[in-house]
C-alpha cells in the first residue's frame, strides 16, 4: 500500500465538493481537474497540431497499457467499450449455446444485464434467476439454480442497488470446476476495490469508465480472460481470418481483445481515462479502497444509532461504496436533499448514498442530519 495519502489535499482536486455534498458516484462521477486538463490538451492539440497527438493510435495503446496494470489484468485483455452494456451485450452473444441450455442470472441485477440475454430464450435457452436473501447473493443462491445444462452464470460484483458485494472468486471456481463461463458486471467496483480482475475467477467483465475509475459516459473496459479469446465466435466480434499482411498493423490485434473493438475509439474519452487512471494510480487502489470502507461503515453505524433501515451488509466484505436506506418516500426526500445541494439517488424505492475516497465525515454528518430532519418532519 502506498503513503497514507492527503485525504484533503485530494478533495480539493474536486471542484464540485465546493458548493455540493455529493454522495451519488455509483450512478456518476464528479470529475478532478485532471479530466478537464485532459480535455484542454485534446482540444489544444487539434487546434495546433492537427490532432497529431489528440488521435493518436499509440496513446490508445498506453491507455490500455495503463489500465491493465490499474485494473490486474494483461493489456491484450482489454477491449474498449463504450460502456458497461456493450461489454454484457459482447459477452450474451459470445457463447455458442444450444437448445435446453441455461443461464443463471440473480433477481438484483441491473436491467441492462437482464435484457442482453433475453434473446436466447427465442432459442430454446432458458433464463434462470438466483434469488436474493434478504439482500444478499451467497453462493447457495447460484447452487439452487445451477444444473447440468448451465453453462454461462452472469452476476454484479458489487450489486447496484443496496451495495451487494458477491464472493466472485468462490463463485468462479464453482463455474470453473463445471465448466461454466462467468460473466461479471464489474462497474460499480473498479477504482473502489482493489483485488485485480485476473483473481477474481472471472471469464468477462464489463466495466463502465463514469463511476470509481473517474471517467465520462461513453466509455467502458471490456476485461476477457486470455486463454478464452480466441474460442468466441460472434457476428459482433472480428474473426480471426482477417489476419494477414494486407490488414493496417495499427489494427492487427485480433489475436488478443482487441478482436471485440471496432472503428474509431472516444480518444477523447480514452485521454480522460487515462489521466484518471494515472490519478488513481497516484493514490492507490488498496488506499482507496480503505477510505471507502472507512467512511461506509461509519455511515452505516451513524444511520443504525438513528434508527434507519438499510439492506446494506455491515461485514466490509460484503458491500462495498454503496448504503441504500429504507426510508418512506425516498423520491420526495431524494428531491428535498437535492434542494440543500446533497447529492444522492433512489434505487428499488430506497435511498441510495454512495461514497467516493473524495468524500470525508462531514458529507456524511450532513446527509446524514438532513435525513433524520426531513424524516422526522414528513
Amino acid at each position: 500500500m502506498k503513503t497514507k495519502p492527503d485525504w484533503a489535499a485530494l478533495r480539493g482536486e474536486f471542484p464540485t465538493l465546493a458548493n455540493w455534498t455529493y454522495l451519488d458516484t455509483a450512478r456518476k462521477t464528479i470529475p478532478p481537474r485532471c479530466v478537464e486538463w485532459a480535455m484542454q490538451e485534446y482540444c489544444r492539440d487539434i487546434y495546433d497540431n492537427a490532432g497529431t497527438d489528440a488521435w493518436s493510435g499509440e496513446n490508445v495503446e498506453a491507455t490500455r497499457d495503463l489500465m491493465a496494470e490499474l485494473l490486474g489484468a494483461k493489456p491484450g485483455e482489454l477491449a474498449f467499450t463504450k460502456n458497461t452494456t456493450e461489454g454484457l451485450n459482447i459477452a450474451a452473444h459470445a457463447f455458442a449455446l444450444k437448445a435446453g441450455d441455461n443461464i443463471v442470472l440473480t433477481n438484483m441485477e441491473h436491467v441492462n444485464n437482464v435484457w442482453v440475454w433475453r434473446h436466447w430464450e427465442a432459442h430454446g435457452v432458458e433464463i434462470r434467476l438466483a434469488e436474493h436473501r434478504d439482500g444478499r447473493l451467497p453462493l447457495d443462491a447460484f447452487l439452487e439454480k445451477i444444473d447440468g445444462r448451465t453453462r454461462v452464470v452472469s452476476c454484479a460484483y458489487v450489486t447496484y442497488g443496496n451495495g451487494y458485494r458477491v464472493d466472485l472468486p468462490a463463485l468462479g471456481k464453482i463455474c470453473r470446476e463445471r465448466d461454466i463461463r462467468l460473466v461479471v458486471d464489474g462497474v460499480q467496483a473498479a477504482g473502489i476495490l482493489a483485488m485485480p480482475l485476473s483473481e477474481l475467477g472471472a471469464d468477462m467483465v464489463a466495466i463502465g469508465g463514469h463511476k470509481g475509475l473517474l471517467g465520462m459516459t461513453g466509455t467502458g473496459l471490456l476485461y476477457c480472460r486470455a486463454g478464452l479469446i480466441r474460442e468466441l465466435r460472434t457476428p459482433f466480434i472480428r474473426p480471426l481470418s482477417i489476419v494477414g499482411a494486407s490488414v493496417n498493423k495499427q489494427f492487427d490485434h485480433v489475436h488478443d481483445a482487441h478482436r471485440f473493438e471496432g472503428g474509431n475509439p472516444s480518444f477523447l474519452g480514452l485521454r480522460v481515462m487515462r489521466r484518471g487512471a494515472e490519478f488513481l494510480q497516484s493514490i492507490g487502489i488498496a488506499n482507496i479502497e480503505a477510505r471507502v470502507r472507512a467512511l461506509s461503515t461509519r455511515f452505516i453505524d451513524m444511520a443504525h444509532k438513528a434508527g434507519l433501515r438499510t439492506q446494506t451488509p455491515t461485514e466490509w466484505e460484503e458491500r462495498a461504496q454503496i448504503v441504500n436506506l429504507l426510508v418512506p418516500d425516498a423520491k420526495g426526500l431524494q428531491a428535498k436533499l437535492h434542494q440543500q445541494k446533497i447529492v444522492v439517488n433512489v434505487k428499488d424505492n430506497a435511498l441510495r448514498v454512495s461514497m467516493s475516497f473524495f468524500n470525508n465525515d462531514e458529507d456524511l454528518d450532513r446527509a446524514l442530519h438532513a435525513i433524520t430532519r426531513e424524516l422526522k418532519a414528513a
